[in-house]
């Protein structure tokens, strides 16, 4: 079952009263589920775009779906949190049909995802579809990465655990040891931050694959270096690859100490912005809690079902305390 917990968020971008530790995580539970949303909503416009065509202070603007509005990014981490609550664990059968119920062509859905849900479609079987993709390797891509702040919240207190479930999860979709081990590394950060922890020496230390393990390595070199130095958008490549934009998202929330500032950078590196702004936006919200996301970006993200209230309120039942 998801980690015990009894406490809701009960105002929008406040910080909790007190010393309460439960209270504290909560915080940095919705940071991380709202972080994905805005990053999300944030990068959306500027997706595919030369990091030189973008401002460098990007603010919400206007998108294929409006302001403020999600992608697949986020939609897919509110149907994995819905069966997080359900199930109390990675139920894969339940997982696919939370994804398929929750599609909606118009959100940006990936080509392999597409392919995968096709696949589940015409029968084929939820753990084979996967590794049918892209020449029977399976997507290396990050799109397992970007949903996964609802595993890393669920299982928080034991790394073990959470590892094992973030990896499930991925396996839904992604098949290629890169895509997994990218979904495992994100949910990794994302668990050392919400308890407080080094995050890269954790997101280090679960690395599996070579590609990860070198992306990492350079995370690690460049934040011996100022942020706008020469040195690191070079080595910073802003990619749906998940062994690139994991390791591009985590520098993003690490070189800068507020929310803010860490997702404009993630923004202004170009490519696959909304993405990479999601990741960031989950460990950095994560890291500095609920109340450090900017109210002009909460107020303007998109509210009607399964939009900023909804996925609000699935906070707490994640944490292990009530629904709202």
């Amino acid at each position: 079952m998801c980690s015990d917990g009894s406490f809701i968020l009960n105002r929008m971008n406040e910080p909790s009263e007190g010393p309460d530790p439960q209270a504290i995580v909560v915080d940095r539970a919705g940071g991380a589920l709202l972080g994905t949303f805005v990053g999300d909503a944030l990068g959306m416009p500027f997706e595919g775009m030369p990091r030189a065509s973008i401002p460098r202070h990007v603010e919400m603007t206007e998108a294929r779906l409006g302001r403020g509005t999600y992608t697949d990014d986020t939609q897919m981490m509110v149907a994995l949190a819905e069966s997080l609550i359900a199930r109390g664990r990675v139920d894969v059968a339940h997982l696919s049909r939370a994804f398929l119920d929750a599609y909606q062509v118009d959100r940006g859905y990936g080509r392999g995802t597409r392919r995968v849900f096709d696949l589940w479609r015409s029968g084929v079987a939820v753990d084979a579809a996967a590794g049918q993709v892209f020449d029977g390797k399976g997507s290396r891509g990050n799109g397992a990465a970007m949903r996964i702040a609802p595993v890393a919240v669920c299982f928080r207190d034991d790394h073990e655990r959470l590892c094992v479930e973030a990896a499930a999860s991925a396996r839904v979709t992604h098949a290629h040891p890169v895509g997994v081990d990218g979904a495992v590394v994100q949910a990794a950060a994302i668990g050392a931050a919400l308890r407080g922890e080094d995050i890269l020496s954790v997101a280090r230390a679960t690395a599996q694959t070579a590609e990860l393990r070198r992306t990492l390595d350079a995370v690690k070199e460049l934040l011996a270096v100022p942020p706008g130095c020469g040195q690191v958008h070079p080595r910073l490549t802003s990619s749906a690859d998940a062994g690139e934009s994991v390791a591009a998202a985590l520098y993003s929330a690490l070189a800068h100490d507020r929310f803010e500032t860490a997702l404009q950078f993630a923004v202004g590196l170009g490519g696959d912005t909304d993405t990479v702004a999601a990741m960031s936006g989950a460990v950095a919200g994560a890291r500095d809690g609920y109340h450090s996301i900017p109210t002009r970006w909460l107020a303007v993200l998109e509210d009607g079902e399964r939009g900023r209230s909804y996925i609000h309120a699935l906070v707490s039942p994640l944490c292990g305390g009530p629904a709202e």
